[in-house]
């Protein structure tokens, strides 16, 4: 398998594979992930794999506590490019996409499932590439929302990080 059509023809050869078969092996369902097995390199402001330090893509986190009350696995699947503190990462229990923050050692709602997380980094580099300046930015922006809302609302709960996102392209 390889990119999808559509994502081929946006990034081109800046992609990177994604271990599709390894996951729905281990469980993940083959819908919740993108079409083809690749995921771009980067998106603008957003998205990066190329990560710095001692976490990889598609390294594990294992976060517990010592009680043992909390024992979660987490995937790494990017970071925010120009905060690499900042993860992307899928909980394999739920199929969500969250942000893990090192620092903070907090964690924020993304999207539902990594196919509406690179789904929404497709609309996102779209629309970054049809900027044209502030003027009209607000507009196109509030047109991305509907477009994205349209592909996961859940990425809309209060205190999730795209509403964050877009804020930033209307401010």
């Amino acid at each position: 398998m390889a990119a999808s059509a559509k994502y081929r023809s946006l990034w081109g050869e800046a992609m990177i594979p994604f271990p599709r078969e390894a996951w729905t092996d281990a469980g993940l369902p083959p819908g919740s992930l993108p079409e083809g097995d690749e995921i771009p390199m980067e998106v603008e402001v957003v998205f990066t794999s190329l990560l710095k330090g001692e976490i990889g893509m598609y390294d594990p986190i294992q976060l517990t506590t010592e009680n043992g009350k909390l024992d979660v696995l987490l995937i790494v699947v990017g970071a925010v490019q120009d905060n690499t503190d900042l993860l992307y990462v899928i909980d394999p229990k739920t199929d969500e996409v969250l942000q893990f923050d090192l620092v903070e050692q907090d964690i924020q709602g993304v999207n539902t499932n990594f196919r509406c997380f690179v789904e929404f980094l497709y609309h996102f580099e779209r629309f970054i590439e049809a900027d044209e300046g502030k003027p009209g930015r607000a507009g196109k922006a509030a047109e991305l929302q509907e477009r994205l809302r349209a592909v996961d609302p859940n990425a809309f709960q209060p205190d999730a990080w795209w509403p964050l996102v877009l804020e930033q392209l209307t401010a």
